[in-house]
């Protein structure tokens, strides 16, 4: 007797292509390619069931319910291989011959992105989000101790505006992936000009400013669908966390003023293979770290950046 096949997180597959249009173009099979390594997806889909408590029916119960605003909310977690998912967040233009340079910059508008959410079995289950947008994104690294440790995980938090329910796997012709990880190890920050060797974990946050609710418009076109987001607010921020040697930190948090010199965030995976995140008016809001009294002081060192410099990553892929 053959044992039933049951649906396992080893066999999905999350697979995304950028938009022509709000919710329509990009076409998964040539242009499409697979997120990244380790990829999650959690769902937060909700029907948003309308109760009709009275019908005139003489009774207690809730009578019937009628369809409510479609809401597709949902976190995706993996770990990156290159920096093509910025794109989502920032605009990119893509430069020179290998090793290519790809440039981002804050837009006033951002690219949308159909995703493929295929869960493989004798009989695929596979769900397709249209107009999908990318509300925040958090960049994390943390050192490895140990085996299964230290990859760089990005946590994206996203909405959908429409869905749609299959059992067809797109087969990708760019979704292979070729390059490695991101890992603790490839990770370099510097501040105030001087490169900080005892950083032990961090993030970075980027948020688009995107309010879903904006875009829920009383449209029968649209009708429980979301419309285009709109982009409002664009905001950095992060942590750091380091073993504390001297009074540096609490200087700088002390001065309540911009950190001079040069302040950068660098992802370095070989010669002209790289990612450098250049802060422009960077602040530490806390530097503060908790009594350890068999440890080493580690204070959380909270940031805030008001505009990047630059941000530019370096490779052999040609487009972002």
């Amino acid at each position: 007797m053959a044992f039933e096949e049951y649906l396992i997180g080893k066999r999905e597959k999350g697979a995304w292509v950028a938009e022509t249009s709000y919710g329509a173009g990009g076409v998964m099979a040539t242009n499409g390619e697979v997120v990244g390594l380790n990829f999650e997806l959690i769902p937060d889909f909700n029907q948003n069931w309308q109760e009709i408590l009275s019908a005139g029916a003489d009774v207690r119960t809730v009578e019937s319910r009628a369809k409510g605003p479609l809401t597709l909310p949902f976190q995706i977690r993996f770990t990156p291989v290159n920096w093509k998912w910025l794109k989502y967040l920032m605009k990119v233009e893509d430069d020179g011959s290998d090793p290519y340079t790809h440039t981002f910059t804050v837009p006033n508008s951002v690219q949308s992105f159909k995703l493929e959410w295929a869960k493989r079995h004798t009989t695929n289950v596979v769900v397709t989000l249209t107009g999908c947008m990318i509300l925040n994104a958090v960049l994390s690294f943390s050192k490895g101790t140990g085996a299964g440790e230290g990859f760089c995980v990005v946590t994206a938090n996203c909405v959908a505006s429409d869905y749609d329910l299959g059992a067809t796997v797109t087969s990708l012709d760019a979704g292979n992936i070729t390059d490695g990880p991101f890992q603790w190890r490839h990770v370099k920050l510097t501040l105030e000009g001087s490169e900080v060797v005892e950083v032990n974990n961090g993030e970075i946050s980027i948020a688009s400013g995107i309010e879903p609710n904006d875009s829920r418009y009383c449209n029968a076109t649209l009708n429980r669908a979301l419309g285009e987001g709109i982009p409002k607010t664009f905001r950095i921020n992060g942590r750091f966390n380091v073993n504390e040697k001297d009074n540096t930190y609490q200087t700088l948090w002390d001065a309540a003023a911009a950190v001079g010199s040069t302040n950068k965030l660098e992802f370095i995976r070989g010669a002209n293979d790289n990612m450098i995140f250049t802060f422009g008016v960077f602040k530490f809001a806390s530097t503060n770290a908790p009594t350890d009294l068999e440890g080493v002081s580690a204070p959380d060192l909270i940031w805030t950046d008001d505009a990047l410099t630059s941000t530019i990553a370096t490779d052999s892929v040609d487009v972002y």
